[in-house]
This record gives structure tokens, sequence and C-alpha cells, in this order.
């Protein structure tokens, strides 16, 4: 564990994606846009931004922003939940055509819950099954600069994420924390169990791909903390703590 004091910034290269989540009520998300229906057969994703394919595994919840405007756009791919002012960015990223159904504010879509995107995996079992849900929260530190306008929360991984996810109701021993102190995953992790975090983020990028929920995924190099000694990258992970009196 380091200090804030004992982190530098540095140049690192990541592979960034474009994660589409299931909606679990794909009616229920029209009504929250005003619709009657979606576009018949059609189903219905929000999707994410990240550059930490190591987190998505352990995924418990999505995040939006209140005040933002989103867009259900329907596209050859499905009807896409995104920011409204990045559908234009992001359909170009996803090499996709679409046109908007229709425009509503992040506070409207609170209720909505999606799915794991490896939900539908025959191999999810045990404490970190894929098979569970992601609730949408509303967070204000959810902005439309980048991204898709919502972000996926991995409470075990992130400040913001802990505190939304916890905000919301979530218990501390209900926090998923599949990735060891050394960095690997634990054993009965489904698909990427015992794998390092870092080599294991092209095998989440492949099985996202494979099961059709990767929509794009670009390499960057971008500003990223790194041990003071070390000059290694390093994680956010929550652990419990306790102290000493003296």
């Amino acid at each position: 564990s380091l200090a804030e004091f004992e982190i530098e910034y540095a140049d690192k290269k990541s592979d960034t994606l474009d994660v589409a989540f299931e909606s679990n009520d794909a009616a229920g998300l029209a009504q929250a846009f005003g619709l009657s229906a979606l576009p018949a057969g059609k189903q219905a994703f929000a999707v994410i931004w990240t550059t930490t394919a190591w987190t998505i595994p352990a995924n418990q919840a999505l995040n939006a922003h209140p005040e933002l405007e989103y867009a259900l756009v329907d596209t050859p791919k499905g009807v896409l939940l995104l920011g409204a002012n990045l559908v234009e960015k992001c359909l170009e990223r996803f090499g996709l055509t679409g046109t908007v159904l229709a425009t509503a504010k992040g506070e409207a879509l609170r209720g909505q819950v999606f799915r794991h995107p490896l939900f539908d995996l025959p191999e999810s079992g045990g404490e970190y099954s894929y098979k569970r849900l992601s609730p949408l929260y509303l967070a204000d530190y959810v902005s439309d600069g980048d991204g898709t306008g919502i972000v996926h929360s991995s409470p075990a991984y992130g400040v913001d994420d802990f505190n939304s996810c916890i905000a919301n109701g979530l218990k501390y021993d209900q926090i998923l924390n599949p990735v060891l102190g050394n960095g690997v995953y634990a054993e009965e992790l489904p698909l990427f169990g015992g794998q390092h975090i870092w080599k294991a983020c092209a095998n989440v990028i492949d099985t996202l791909r494979e099961h059709g929920r990767l929509m794009a995924t670009v390499g960057i190099t971008h500003s990223y903390p790194h041990c003071w000694r070390h000059k290694t990258p390093v994680i956010y992970r929550a652990a419990a703590q306790w102290f000493v009196r003296m």
C-alpha cells in the first residue's frame, strides 16, 4: 500500500474499450424516454468507455449524470444508450450509422438495470458469477467530455466507484474483489482466474469481442499513477483496514 505522496504520474500505454451492457428491461428503458416500445426485435444496451479492461470482471453498477442529456440511438447492432453530446463521436468510433429515437435527462434513468456483459456465458458460476445485474446509479462525477457519458463501476477498484455504490446501498461484504494482493485474479474468477491483471487485459478484450459486447477498442498513451520507488503502474484496490491506539 502506498500513501498519496508516494505516487507519481508517468505515461502508460493502455487499450480503451467501449463495452455494451444489455438492458434487463428494454420496455422499461423505452418508457424512461417516453417511448411506447423500442423498434421490433432490437436489443437495448448502455455503452460504457474505460481504459481499465481488467476492472470489467468486477463490475457491479453503471453511473450516469442526472443533469446530462442522454439519447437512445437505433443502430444495426441494437438500440444504444449514449450521452447525447457524444452520439456522433461514438458512432464514428463504433463504425456504425444510427438514428436518435429520443432524448432524456439522466435523472430519467434512475432505476434502470443492465446485465454484466458476460452475463450469458455458461462458465459463470460461484462467488464471482457473471450472471449478475448492474443497476444504474446517478453520480455527479460523470461527464460527457469524452467516452460515452456512462461510467462502469467496480467498487473495489476506484474511489468514485466505491462511494457511489455504498451511497446506493451496497454493503461492504457485497463488494466483489477478485484481484489478490499480488495483482493476480483469484482462481475462482471464471475465465480469467490465476491471470495477472495487466496480462489479462487482452484476454478480457478478446472475450468481450467474441461474445458481441465490444463496440470498439483503441490503443492510447495516457498519464497514469506509478509507484515512486519501483516506477511501475499501481491500482486502487479496496482493503479492510485496522488501527492500533497507542
